[in-house]
This record gives structure tokens, C-alpha cells and sequence, in this order.
């Protein structure tokens, strides 16, 4: 006990994953009741709690292989990645024109209108998450060398910088679109988009894709509300209904907002500290997942939420400070990657419970029910707290120099 204590004050990281453990665990308890379709509810949580225990062991083992290890490996766990994405993408598109799957659906099933998880008896797992972290990774060591080995920045050599990120982005995001999992996608760029900013590049390719995605947006919206006929050509099934239900979730209540609009109900009406533990306000679909923080507030309160978020920026900011602290520049645009996840995730998911931003499927990450997502973050983990004892050791040698 006294090693596991000594560890936990040397390493604040691993304090910060407990409390997050601790908060994700009691709120799954918390959703049981609301959850509907979902075989023995009650011991989500139990899952939930040994998902966790396996991410320690996946961190700690990461942490003692090395992060240069996966760095010089990165090639493999990429390709490897991308075969299973290949296979998934490929049978969704099979199956949403045929109506036939290439592999059995017990191993490869459809869920809400993608085809994203390989599932056998006992254990599923949703390779993008996975492959998330490997991009990361690949990017962080690309673009560190390639800036080493090109110091002199010019137009040019930009060019050839986001040409290379292109290569290894774009195949594993496109063929993760083709599983029709747009919020994985877009997680995808958000990655990049950090990654691009920590590069260095000129201002005025940030400036261009700004411009480009406002462009975008005001004529999707323009369409919608002029042209919707065009609109619906466009935005299409599943992606729509997502649409309708968050522009009006009390007017569709019986369909597409009845997610949104029930969530509302529970945790509007939960005012500072909620209506207790296993409240049932209203029941709505994945309450242990995509709502997991309206659970939480409606339990809660508004006190419970504060906490939350809280907890979310302390292990944003304890990532930022080891990372960026790193001498390792392989490091600092890892940690960028990373960090350009999280918030990604952290805003779009608390941003859809609030009404403000659609609702794409994306999950709290550390909180949210799920083996993937949590397995996925851990391996990063490893990766952060191998930075903290690297830079614990140059500190020391600084001292003593």
C-alpha cells in the first residue's frame, strides 16, 4: 500500500483517473433505471469499473514498455488498425445498398445506422477509437522529424508538411465516414487540427480553413431553410433525423427529439443538488453513454455538474503541463493531438446535452459507459505519465547540474 500511495502522490495524473473512475462508475449506477433495451442494467457499472482496472494495467504496462517504443512501432499498429477499418467500411456499404453483410452480423453488427464494432461473445470493441490514438501518434513523430530535417520554412514546404498529415489522416477518417460515424470523424479532425496548429504552420492556412468551414455552414443552413428539398438530398436517413431533433426536440418528441427533450426535462427540473440518487424524471436512450453528464445533473444538481467539469479541466490542464514540458517534441505535438481529442469530445458532448450543438453519438470521454473509448484514452495515459517521470528525471539533472 505504502508503494501504491508514494505513486499516486509522485504522479497527480493517476488522482485526477481516480476521481474521473470514481464519478463514471457512481453515475452508471445512477442511469440504471432510465436504461432501457440494455441487458441487466444494474452491473454497467461493475463493467464499467473493470473496464478501468484493465486501462490501469494497458497504462502502466505503456508506461513501462515506453512511449518510444510505439513511436518506433507506430507502421504496424497503424496498419493493422486500418485492415479492420477497411473490413467495416466495406461491409457497411454492402450492407446499406444489398441489404447483405460480407461478414456474419453477429461479428460485425449494425447499430443505429453504422457499422463501427466487431463483437464476439463477451467482448466488443470499436477499432476508430483505437485508431485515434495511433493516428496521433503518427502524426506527433511525422511531423517532429519532419520539421528536423526541413528548417527552413517556406510555402512550399508547408505544402508538403499537410500533404504528408493528408496521407496518414485522411485514409482512416474516410473510411470511418464510410461506416457512417460522423462524430468519430469529426474527433478525427479536431486531432489534426491541433496537430497542424502545434506544427507552426502559417496563420494563413487556419485562416482559409476557417473561412472554408463558414462557407460550408451558411450554405447548409441557407439550404435548409430556402432550398430544403436540396437539403434533404444532401443530409440524408439517420444524419437528418439528428438534424430535426435538435432544431425542434420538443415538436418531435414522439421521434427524433424525444433524446433531447426528456433530457431537458430531467436535469432542467434538477435546479443545485438534483432529485437523488436513481431519480427517474424521464427515461431516454443512452443515458450511460452520449447523456451521461445530463444524469449527473439530474441526480445531482447543478453542484454535481460543477464538479464534473471541474474534474474534466484538471485533467486537461495536468496533460497540458506534462506534455508541453516535455523536451520531446515528438511529445508536445502528441500532447497536442491528444488534448485536441478530449476538448473536442468534452465540448461537443456537454454542448449536444445543452441543446447547443446536434447530436452525433459522441461520447464524455472518462465518463461515458464504453470498454473502447476508455481502453483507447488509457494507452495515451501511458504515454503521459512515461513524460512525467522523463521530465522528473531532466528536472533532476538539472538540479544537480
Amino acid at each position: 500500500m505504502k508503494i501504491i500511495e508514494d505513486f499516486l502522490k509522485k504522479y497527480p495524473l493517476l488522482d485526477i483517473l481516480l476521481v474521473l473512475c470514481f464519478i463514471s462508475c457512481f453515475a452508471i449506477l445512477n442511469a440504471a433505471p432510465i436504461m432501457y433495451n440494455i441487458a441487466s442494467p444494474y452491473t454497467l457499472w461493475i463493467k464499467q469499473l473493470l473496464y478501468y482496472i484493465i486501462g490501469a494495467g494497458i497504462c502502466f504496462g505503456v508506461y513501462k514498455a515506453g512511449k518510444d517504443t510505439f513511436y518506433n512501432n507506430i507502421k504496424v499498429l497503424y496498419w493493422t488498425f486500418m485492415i479492420l477499418l477497411i473490413i467495416l467500411g466495406v461491409d457497411h456499404q454492402i450492407y446499406s445498398r444489398l441489404g447483405i453483410s460480407i461478414v456474419p452480423t453477429q461479428l460485425i453488427p449494425h447499430i443505429n445506422g453504422a457499422t463501427s464494432w466487431y463483437t464476439i461473445p463477451g467482448f466488443s470493441f470499436q477499432p476508430s477509437e483505437f485508431m485515434k490514438i495511433f493516428m496521433v501518434v503518427y502524426l506527433a513523430k511525422m511531423t517532429a522529424e519532419y520539421w528536423s530535417n526541413n528548417l527552413i520554412r517556406t510555402t512550399e514546404s508547408e505544402i508538403k508538411y499537410i500533404w504528408e498529415v493528408f496521407k496518414i489522416a485522411f485514409p482512416p477518417a474516410f473510411l470511418i465516414l464510410l461506416q457512417n460515424d460522423s462524430g468519430v470523424m469529426l474527433i478525427f479532425a479536431s486531432a489534426v487540427f491541433f496537430i497542424l496548429l502545434s506544427s507552426g504552420l502559417n496563420r494563413k492556412w487556419f485562416i482559409f480553413v476557417f473561412t472554408l468551414i463558414g462557407v460550408v455552414i451558411a450554405v447548409m443552413a441557407y439550404l435548409f431553410v430556402y432550398y430544403n428539398g436540396i437539403f434533404t438530398s444532401i443530409i440524408k436517413g439517420h444524419t437528418l433525423n439528428r438534424v430535426y431533433g435538435w432544431l425542434d426536440p420538443e415538436g418531435t418528441t414522439g421521434n427524433q427529439g424525444m433524446q433531447l427533450w426528456f433530457s431537458y426535462l430531467s436535469y432542467g427540473t434538477g435546479s443545485w443538488f438534483g432529485h437523488g440518487f436513481q431519480a427517474i424524471v424521464k427515461k431516454f436512450p443512452e443515458a450511460q453513454t452520449d447523456f451521461i453528464f445530463a444524469v449527473i445533473t439530474t441526480n445531482y444538481g447543478y453542484i454535481a455538474g460543477f464538479i464534473t467539469l471541474a474534474s474534466i479541466i484538471a485533467l486537461d490542464v495536468t496533460l497540458l503541463r506534462i506534455g508541453l514540458k516535455s523536451e520531446n517534441l515528438k511529445d508536445k505535438h502528441f500532447t497536442m493531438g491528444i488534448i485536441g481529442c478530449l476538448i473536442f469530445q468534452q465540448v461537443w458532448n456537454i454542448g449536444m446535452i445543452l441543446g447547443l450543438l446536434p447530436i452525433t453519438g459522441i461520447t464524455l470521454p472518462f465518463l461515458s459507459y464504453g470498454g473502447s473509448s476508455l481502453l483507447s484514452y488509457m494507452i495515451a495515459m501511458g504515454f503521459f505519465l512515461d513524460m512525467d517521470y522523463q521530465n522528473k528525471i531532466t528536472d533532476t539533472s538539472h538540479k544537480n547540474y
